[in-house]
């Protein structure tokens, strides 16, 4: 299958409205899971939280092509795909922690009654390390390193 498909195998770039509308109520149910499991949650918060869970149904089909068809392609590189599901998993991290998805945010919650200023560029560097420092270990792993 060339490259040009591959899109449609894991369904990252979806563009149907069939697709879209199955993802769009794959995305709702999710958000509707999460209001009624975090009461913390408001209306407001509702945006974000769909963001999320835009970003968990993507990332879940990436990862589940990347368990099938491996991180690295035939000449041992890294495949465009895992690049893609690092920055989705960035993003989400991002979201988990200014909706309080995270046992330190929800700490903190907890001990203002408010959520914490939040310092984007801090976040996204420190995520930037922890997923190169993932990557690199399965690349590791798959190349029987570790």
């Amino acid at each position: 299958m060339g490259r040009e498909l591959s899109g449609l195998k894991h369904g990252l770039y979806v563009r149907s409205r069939n697709g879209i509308r199955l993802r769009d109520r794959a995305v709702q149910r999710l958000v509707r899971r999460m209001r009624a499991a975090m009461s913390w949650l408001e209306d407001a918060d509702v945006p974000a939280m769909r963001a999320w869970a835009e970003m968990e149904l993507l990332a879940a089909k990436v990862y589940a092509e990347l368990k099938k068809g491996g991180v690295v392609n035939e000449h041992g590189e890294g495949r465009r795909l895992l690049d893609d599901y690092r920055r989705l998993r960035g993003t989400q991290i991002v979201l988990s922690r200014e909706l309080g998805l995270t046992p330190a945010s929800r700490a903190l919650i907890k001990a203002t009654g408010r959520r914490a200023d939040f310092d984007l560029a801090a976040a996204m560097a420190v995520d930037a390390e922890a997923a190169e420092r993932a990557v690199d270990a399965v690349a590791n792993e798959e190349k029987g390193e570790g």
